[in-house]
């Protein structure tokens, strides 16, 4: 890992007004990102990934209330002007939201769209950010990119606005891609090319992402490190090997184990998380994971547990790891709790 990564968030904490009083959506949150690396985010909805990201590039309503620091190649993204930001956006941090349908302008053509992405930040006159935004839709693959050009989003398949949406994004070669959610709407073949299309684009410009996800088999085959997150905190940070085939959080376990497998007997109950995700105003104390953790101590209910450097360099969350809390038995599957 090199000595300052590409972009480096500590400590990040985001809180939104209600009628409640200000609620912290995400608190304490740290990751970094280095050159080339896929780093995906996982968790349940609610567990505060896409707020991540979003804070990331400052793009939550003036409302909102942030702290922590964002570092992107060794800038703090919090000390620009909203001018200076709207240069990074795009051009050197570029984001894949989840839904192209509502991201893309519905009154103007794609061509329209990307030509005025290009000219935002490259010195190019129409005709060539024209030219430019054809060589784009074909280098993500969408068919007949002509005829595309001068189609509004409504005339495109949910996978070729997808296409769009990733176009737009790499148009000025960004060193960091943010993808949030980018196949949750599309079947599992369209979801397999644009996966293919992302690791190719990688592939090509040296580009870094950062993957939010709720599906941990897309996390699996794309990422080098996960970061699991539950209720706006992280819960444990490591290598896509380490975590996924010897998870140390019970949550990431229950996570995992929620999956279903080739071979489940159709007749048995399939593994659930009992409950939900807290919401803001409904944070309980202690762990915030402990009402439904099948391994919780008294302790859990009562002390916050932070977040432990283990001895093989992962991170994880729970009181479990600290040497003074007694260990229970987790060799057994217990992680899950099943539909009643």
């Amino acid at each position: 890992m090199t000595a300052e990564p590409l972009l480096d968030v500590r400590n990040l904490k985001v809180e939104f007004p209600t009628r409640h009083g200000r609620l912290e959506a995400v608190s304490d949150v740290s990751l970094r990102v280095e050159p080339g690396e896929t780093i995906a985010v996982v968790g349940e909805s609610g567990s505060g990934k896409s707020v991540t990201a979003q804070a990331v590039l400052r793009l939550l309503p003036r409302t909102c209330r942030t702290g922590g620091s964002v570092r992107f190649n060794d800038r703090d993204l919090a000390g620009l002007t909203e001018s200076q930001m709207r240069r990074v956006r795009g051009a050197e941090i570029a984001m894949v939201f989840q839904d192209p349908m509502t991201s893309l302008d519905p009154l103007f053509t794609i061509g329209n769209q990307l030509v005025e992405a290009l000219r935002l930040h490259l010195p190019l006159s129409r005709r060539q950010a024209r030219q430019r935004a054809l060589e784009l839709l074909r280098e993500v693959g969408l068919p007949e990119p002509e005829r595309r050009l001068r189609a509004h989003p409504h005339e495109l398949s949910g996978g070729q606005r997808q296409r769009v949406m990733i176009a737009i994004a790499i148009a000025c070669n960004p060193a960091l891609l943010i993808a949030d959610e980018p196949t949750t709407a599309l079947d599992v073949t369209v979801e397999a090319q644009i996966l293919r299309l992302i690791r190719r684009l990688q592939a090509d410009h040296g580009t870094a992402l950062l993957l939010i996800t709720h599906d941990m088999g897309v996390a699996a085959e794309m990422a080098d490190r996960i970061v699991v997150m539950y209720a706006g905190k992280v819960v444990e940070q490591g290598t896509v090997e380490e975590v996924l085939l010897d998870p140390r959080n019970p949550y990431t376990r229950a996570l995992l184990e929620s999956i279903p497998r080739p071979g489940l007997d159709r007749h048995s109950l399939m593994p659930v998380i009992r409950g939900t995700v807290p919401g803001l105003a409904e944070m309980p104390p202690g762990c915030r994971f402990h009402n439904r953790c099948p391994s919780a101590l008294d302790r859990c209910r009562t002390e916050e547990p932070t977040l432990l450097e283990l001895a093989d360099g992962r991170q994880s969350r729970c009181w479990l790891h600290d040497p003074n809390t007694r260990r229970p038995d987790l060799t057994t599957s217990r992680g899950a709790g099943h539909v009643q």
